[in-house]
């Protein structure tokens, strides 16, 4: 997680200097912010729940962001500069799902402080019957 935050760190520093696009700046840095809280030991369901969600968003925001830019490919996309841009929001949503990885661990957890109601959904009930 501490090489996706700096990564995302990164990204959002030098888009910070590009006037064209400096939305991405902000986005990167949600980016960043959510990949380095999830190094925090954040034990509250609602905290948890909330970064979850806002890692989602991200996440989507950045496969947004990709196929927003797909359609201006032309013969020789990947030498241009929208390549960087391209492979940077590619990179990022495909990161932030190992971010949500973290967060959905921790509701699952066995930690009464985050135990989630709504294990059922993704749970093994504790007394399986087995055929034998």
């Amino acid at each position: 997680m501490l090489v996706i935050g700096i990564t995302l760190s990164l990204l959002s520093i030098v888009h910070a200097f590009i006037p064209m696009l400096p939305v991405f700046s902000v986005l990167y840095g949600i980016g960043a912010a959510l990949a380095l809280l999830s190094l925090l030991d954040v034990n509250k369901p609602w905290v948890v729940r909330l970064l979850a969600v806002a890692s989602t968003a991200a996440m989507f925001l950045y496969f947004f962001g990709f196929f927003r830019l797909v359609h201006r490919f032309h013969d020789n996309w990947y030498q241009s500069g929208m390549a960087l841009e391209a492979i940077g929001l590619l990179t990022s949503a495909f990161a932030m799902i190992a971010v949500l990885s973290v967060y959905s661990c921790r509701l699952k957890g066995d930690d009464p402080e985050t135990d989630s109601g709504d294990q059922s959904i993704f749970g093994v009930p504790e007394k399986i019957k087995t055929e034998g």
